[in-house]
C-alpha cells in the first residue's frame, strides 16, 4: 500500500521468507513430536494410543512443513508466480474474506468450548478443567490481540 508514496507493511519476499521460517519452526515442532511418540516411553494407560498420535501428529507436521517450504521456495524463485501471488493477497476482497473467516471461526471456537464446558462437568473434572483452562488461554489471547491491534491500528 501506498501512501504519499511511502510504502507501508512488509514486501511479498519478507511476507513469503517469513512463511519459510514459519514452515522450519513447524518442522522443528513435527520432529519433536515425532520423537516423544518414538523415544520416550510413555506412561499412560493408552501407550501405544498416545504414542500413534505423537507420530502421526509428527509425521503430519513434517510433511506440511516440507511442502509449505518448498512451495514457498518455488514462489521466491518465479518472479511471475510472485507477482500473482501478491496480487492475489493484496486483493481487497480476499483480505476481507480472510479476515471474516477468522472472526466468524473465532465466535464459533468460544460457543463450541462453552458449550462443551457445560457438558464436561457430567463426565470428568478433568475435561472440564482442561475446556476451562482452554477457553480462558483463547480469551486471554483475545483480550490481548485486541490491545495490540488498538495501539498500532
Amino acid at each position: 500500500m501506498l501512501i504519499n508514496n511511502v510504502k507501508l507493511g512488509k514486501s511479498i519476499e519478507q511476507k513469503i521468507k517469513l512463511r519459510i521460517l514459519y514452515s522450519i519452526i513447524l518442522l522443528i515442532l513435527g520432529g519433536a513430536s515425532l520423537y516423544v511418540g518414538t523415544c520416550i516411553p510413555l506412561a499412560s494407560g493408552n501407550a501405544d494410543y498416545s504414542s500413534g498420535y505423537y507420530v502421526g501428529l509428527g509425521c503430519g507436521l513434517i510433511a506440511a512443513a516440507i511442502i509449505t517450504i518448498i512451495k514457498n521456495l518455488r514462489l521466491l524463485k518465479n518472479k511471475e508466480a510472485l507477482k500473482q501471488r501478491e496480487i492475489y493477497e493484496s486483493d481487497e476482497r480476499n483480505r476481507m474474506i480472510g479476515l471474516k473467516c477468522w472472526s466468524y471461526a473465532g465466535y464459533a471456537m468460544f460457543i463450541l468450548l462453552y458449550i462443551a464446558l457445560l457438558f464436561a462437568g457430567a463426565v470428568n473434572v478433568v475435561v472440564m478443567n482442561t475446556i476451562l483452562v482452554t477457553l480462558a488461554g483463547f480469551a486471554i489471547c483475545l483480550f490481548i490481540s485486541r490491545l495490540i491491534l488498538n495501539k498500532i491500528m
